[in-house]
């Protein structure tokens, strides 16, 4: 790599990484260089690329994965994402996200459908583990959301078709506040457990109705959730 060597360098790696991204040189999921590794390459400091991937982060061109890495984002997702917050802000926030919600039951089904037609072993192992997850984090909910989220997503890319990830990922990002007030709702986690076992199930067994079944199940009860939270702020 090219040595650098101007006062914010920060900025020139941060450029010098977009443009291998704009080009497609690094792809979408793909995993970064550790920081020692991008430091000795550019010859600077383990600081200096802490601040470039921040910069990155900002611009939504790379997420930070705790424990796992930097990874390649989906730039269109996020402005997606950033589109959705905003139409939420106008108009009352709860009555919009009651129909995200819809959006979903709308959507989501038919992905899991299709996740249950096209997984492949990797994907269910992947479902696995977010499930897995959830299953040791009814006492956190930070990270109990965070595989919840993981584990829709993972679903989506399930699918095959990335576009169909591109349009869920906001729509469920967006949601993950929502999630969070929900998680103490009485039972409400322990509830969207046992749906998320009985569509990893159906996936795994490639039965199609079966997911789409579960799915619908379990977004039902989502909206449900929801309703007894809204009564509860009455």
């Amino acid at each position: 790599m090219q040595q650098l060597t101007n006062v914010r360098l920060y900025e020139q790696i941060a450029a010098s990484i977009r443009g291998r991204i704009v080009s497609g040189e690094l792809q979408q999921g793909e995993r970064l260089p550790n920081e020692r590794d991008v430091a000795i390459g550019y010859g600077v400091s383990r600081n200096v690329v802490r601040e470039a991937i921040r910069a990155l982060a900002k611009d939504g061109l790379v997420s930070v994965r705790q424990g796992s890495g930097t990874y390649v984002a989906d730039g269109t997702s996020r402005a997606l994402g950033d589109s959705f917050e905003l139409a939420l802000s106008v108009g009352g926030l709860a009555h919009n996200l009651a129909h995200l919600v819809e959006i979903r039951q709308i959507i989501e089904p038919t992905v899991a459908g299709l996740a249950a037609e096209r997984s492949g072993p990797a994907e269910i192992a992947e479902l696995k583990a977010e499930v897995a997850i959830m299953e040791g984090a009814f006492s956190d909910v930070e990270a109990f959301i965070a595989a919840d989220h993981r584990f829709h997503v993972a679903i989506a890319k399930s699918t095959q078709n990335h576009l169909v990830t591109m349009i869920l990922f906001p729509i469920v990002d967006v949601l993950n506040e929502q999630r969070k007030r929900l998680f103490f709702v009485e039972r409400s986690a322990r509830s969207a457990q046992a749906f998320h076992h009985r569509i990893l199930d159906a996936i795994e067994r490639h039965d199609s109705a079966a997911a789409v079944e579960a799915m619908r199940g379990h977004l039902g009860q989502v909206s449900s959730d929801i309703s007894t939270l809204a009564k509860g702020g009455e």
